[in-house]
């Protein structure tokens, strides 16, 4: 097979693919076979030239370059949207004789695009990062890539979609905390679209699906705690009030709040993880600050958690003679799935992977993602799948690390078979059509 990229990383964003290669119709196990291995080469050109938010300008290029050219969709139906993003629509028939249908017409599906800012450990890889301080170890170049997969396929059945019907594929910026779900939305992403569909690479055994409706991810938010007093010499405490002792009953008080303040039904982590304070060992410091994150499933128990940690900040530099102010940067709010939606995507993962691989377990997690934004606007669902296989162990061991957020992680590219059929196995639901025939779906595997 030839490989996709071949040219100079200076002349990259004008250069051609150089694969050539046009899916049959129906799909063989050999066509099906090359497509997923140039996809294999996608991802891991992604993984190579990451990006970090705001900053996926090559990315975008790369992704236009591939559906123009090897998805073969008409540039007039790739947008950029939220600067460094892109919509994309596929559309069916529009005879003219035909009347718009009521009910579902356009579906839509998302790809995250950007890395983290993070340097990658893993020299073993020919494709680890080369762009520093920027990484793939979330696993984004994987949800990606599934989408443009998912495109070529689409592509290729557009004709059998439901006259005036769209399937819009969603490539969005800054997930990692850079609200990118919010600028495609006031971009016009959704404009139009009934539903929407997306999925996150998730550390349990490879193919294994996992969703629920309701809360499956937690509303995120930082603080930060600054406790100050006059400050003064080390050796005698008791002519000045210390921060430092009033931060430590502020980190041990804070610890009550989920177990006494928090109904038992519900959750919330509530987690200190920075403490700054002095600069040498005989002055007591003038100035203390911590910070950290919360997590919650629920508006009414981050509210209560709220006010329980201004509480404890104020009583407590009270009562230790110094002056104590905290403050809140929200994150993402809950991401909750919708009954209908999430019942589809359970029901139609159990047909392609059997009832056995898919589970609710350890749902709703206490990560958080903006994906949260589209199902406040319209109804969708949001899904896990596994990419771990049997004897992969962390960094140190003998195998590839998946576990998000490491420096050490890959994203599987064993799983990208089966994220694009669940892409396709819910568009033919969503819009009651078969894109392709049972035989050739179950190729893709």
């Amino acid at each position: 097979m030839v490989p996709i990229f071949k040219c100079k990383e200076a002349a990259f964003l004008t250069c051609q693919f150089l694969s050539t290669m046009v899916l049959p119709t129906p799909l063989t196990a050999d066509s099906t076979a090359a497509l997923f291995a140039e996809l294999t080469q996608l991802r891991r050109h992604f993984h190579q030239h990451a990006e970090v938010t705001w900053q996926e300008v090559q990315t975008q290029a790369t992704i236009k370059a591939y559906l123009l050219e090897h998805a073969q969709i008409p540039e007039e139906n790739i947008h950029v949207c939220a600067t460094t993003g892109l919509v994309v629509n596929i559309y069916g028939p529009t005879p003219d004789d035909v009347p718009v249908p009521d009910g579902r017409k356009c579906i839509a599906f998302r790809g995250d695009m950007d890395a983290l800012p993070m340097t990658e450990n893993n020299p073993h890889l020919s494709y680890a990062s080369v762009n520093a301080g920027a990484a793939h170890m979330c696993g984004h170049d994987g949800h990606m890539t599934s989408l443009v997969g998912f495109a070529v396929l689409m592509q290729r059945a557009r004709h059998a979609l439901p006259p005036h019907s769209c399937v819009r594929l969603l490539f969005q910026p800054a997930e990692e905390g850079g609200f990118g779900a919010v600028k495609m939305i006031e971009g016009g992403a959704l404009e139009g679209v009934d539903e929407i569909y997306g999925y996150h690479n998730a550390p349990f055994p490879l193919g294994m699906i996992a969703t629920k409706p309701g809360a499956v991810l937690a509303h995120s938010c930082r603080f930060e705690i600054t406790l100050k007093g006059p400050g003064g010499h080390g050796s005698a405490p008791h002519l000045t009030p210390d921060p430092i002792v009033a931060a430590g009953h502020v980190i041990v008080a804070m610890q009550s709040i989920v177990s006494r303040s928090v109904p038992a039904q519900e959750s919330a982590v509530v987690s200190i993880t920075q403490v700054h304070g002095g600069e040498a060992d005989n002055v007591i410091p003038s100035s203390v600050r911590l910070s950290g994150t919360l997590r919650d499933f629920s508006p009414a128990v981050a509210a209560i958690v709220h006010s329980r940690m201004e509480t404890i900040v104020a009583s407590t530099a009270a009562a230790y003679g110094v002056t104590g102010s905290i403050t809140f940067d929200d994150g993402y709010p809950v991401t909750s799935n919708h009954a209908e939606p999430a019942q589809i995507v359970l029901d139609l993962a159990a047909s392609v992977v059997g009832p056995a691989r898919v589970t609710s377990a350890g749902l709703p997690a206490e990560g958080s993602e903006d994906f949260s934004y589209y199902l406040q606007k319209i109804p969708g669902c949001f899904y896990m799948v596994g990419t771990k296989e049997m004897g992969e162990v962390a960094a140190g061991g003998c195998c590839q690390n998946r576990g998000l957020h490491s420096d050490t992680f890959d994203f599987n590219d064993d799983a990208l078979p089966l994220t694009v059929r669940m892409f396709l196995e819910i568009a033919q639901h969503r819009l009651g059509v078969s894109l392709y025939a049972k035989e050739e779906l179950n190729l893709i595997r």
